[in-house]
């Protein structure tokens, strides 16, 4: 079985494909291969600025290789920079062809952007992290016998669009927002959001915890540090796409594994 995953900027993202090849080893999926590809590559410096978005635009938060640059969580020679979203569908749905080409079972997408109905064309499985946390978040919201108070926080250069989305869903009059803008080092804004009690954290950002740079065991720390579920797409779309792909999942073997 083939996972195809596509990333915002360029490549090599290996932790990407490593997590995922992990993840289902950990499930037991047997012969799972990872296929990743990015939608910037091929695309230098001076091909990428141009299209770089204004505050007021919908932008895509991407890692690109950018001569001299410093500090960034995947090293030096990074930057995280924001390109206008409309001008990426392009390249997304050229990456996901290339996938396809490559014999790709499912299609998951490295990033908590929300894309318009259709923008993106796929035959077989494509899952898209946004879409699972907003169903999760509206069912908690929805059940809950209050409001429920989520703390939210993402890359600071797509804020104005993250606070929106949410303020717009069908169910926001059931959510109480506190948001925290976050660049590169997500512990700050989570210190921040740890002075008030939470129901739930939402983490509008994908695969932190995973780069080289990343303080290790980011997850379960920020856990503790907020004292609620902690919502990062990483980890419901990866469990999503097993679920939607033919992977062979022996579920006896799980409940064996259960009761050891």
């Amino acid at each position: 079985m083939r996972l195809g995953v596509v990333t915002t900027g360029h490549g090599p993202r290996a932790e990407y494909v490593a997590y995922h090849r992990g993840l289902g080893a950990t499930l037991g999926i047997a012969g799972l291969e990872v296929l990743d590809d990015h939608i910037l590559e091929g695309l230098d410096w001076t091909d990428i600025r141009p299209h770089l978005g204004a505050a007021e635009e919908d932008r895509l938060g991407a890692h690109v290789r950018v001569p001299g640059a410093t500090g960034n969580r995947l090293g030096d020679g990074w930057d995280h920079v924001y390109v206008r979203l409309d001008w990426s569908f392009a390249y997304f749905q050229a990456a996901i062809d290339r996938l396809l080409a490559r014999g790709a079972d499912a299609v998951l997408l490295c990033c908590a952007t929300d894309f318009p109905p259709g923008a993106l064309r796929c035959p077989v499985p494509l899952v898209k992290p946004a879409s699972l946390m907003q169903a999760a978040v509206a069912d908690r919201a929805l059940s809950a016998a209050a409001p429920l108070r989520m703390g939210l926080t993402s890359s600071a250069g797509h804020a104005r669009q993250d606070l929106a989305l949410w303020r717009r869903q069908p169910f926001a009059e059931r959510l109480q927002i506190d948001y925290v803008p976050f660049e590169g080092n997500i512990v700050p804004a989570a210190e921040q959001l740890s002075c008030t009690p939470h129901d739930l954290v939402v983490v509008w950002s994908y695969g932190l915890g995973m780069a080289d740079r990343d303080p290790p065991g980011l997850a379960g720390r920020l856990e503790a540090m907020l004292g609620c579920p902690v919502l990062m797409p990483h980890r419901l779309a990866a469990l999503a796409a097993f679920g939607l792909m033919p992977v062979g999942f022996d579920d006896r073997a799980l409940v064996l594994a259960g009761r050891a």
